[in-house]
């Protein structure tokens, strides 16, 4: 909440600002369980309200546009039960789910620019069409545009936001392989936002900066629908 705060003060007049809170699922991931916490899910569980007092503190803020990440339960749906991190989340998101635009950013990771797991969406749905979220983020570019097929379902009952910039590659995209990519992806959804994608902390200083400019006049450049629109989240998950 206090980033927010001192974004809010510090960002040009205009623009919405997003808020990115990494959820319990995934903050489990970083820590060692022990006699108190035997194993991922109580870690999770005793996580999980201090992530939904921080969301309530950032809805309280004045923040309108949220996003819980929770990557490590893409990483994961393959052999954990999806409806049990459904519910996971929505507890979760119980203090601000209504109150403001809330996504989720689900991915495969990027640490070390390697997945921990099969990097397919289809185990986590038709369940994760029950999260209470406005819009969900998927990988796409890094996946080679897979599972395209999944965005049909999802965007008949939220927004999906089409992951366009293949962040595990050292090759740096130009405005033209990212706008040609982009054009390529068919989805009859109403709000279809093009964004970078996760990950890009962890790329080195020199492709970081050509990713950047590359970036940006692509997001000049971005006509499309009235609704389309490209989104940088600079956030590492």
């Amino acid at each position: 909440m206090e980033d927010f705060t001192r974004l809010r003060r510090l960002a040009s007049a205009g623009p919405v600002l997003k808020a990115s809170v990494p959820g319990p699922y995934t903050l489990s991931g970083r820590l060692i369980p022990n006699e108190h916490y035997p194993d991922r899910w109580a870690l999770t569980d005793a996580l999980l309200p201090i992530v939904r007092a921080e969301l309530a503190s950032l809805l309280q803020a004045g923040c309108t546009e949220i996003t819980v990440d929770e990557p490590s339960m893409s990483c994961y749906a393959h052999r954990e039960d999806p409806a049990r991190f459904v519910d996971l989340f929505n507890r979760t998101v119980e203090s601000v789910a209504g109150r403001c635009r809330l996504s989720t950013h689900l991915c495969f990771g990027n640490y070390k620019g390697r997945a921990v797991g099969p990097r397919r969406y289809a185990p986590m749905f038709p369940a994760f069409l029950d999260l209470h979220v406005d819009e969900i983020h998927l990988e796409m570019a890094s996946r080679e545009f897979a599972e395209l097929d999944l965005l049909q379902p999802i965007a008949a009952r939220k927004d999906v936001a089409v992951g366009i910039i293949d962040v595990k590659s050292y090759y740096v995209e130009t405005v033209e392989d990212v706008a040609a990519r982009g054009a390529g992806v068919s989805c009859p959804c109403a709000r279809r936002p093009a964004v970078v994608r996760a990950g890009l902390r962890p790329q080195p200083d020199r492709a970081l900066g050509g990713a950047t400019k590359a970036r940006e006049p692509g997001r000049r450049s971005a006509a499309g629908p009235p609704k389309a629109r490209f989104e940088a989240n600079l956030m590492e998950r």
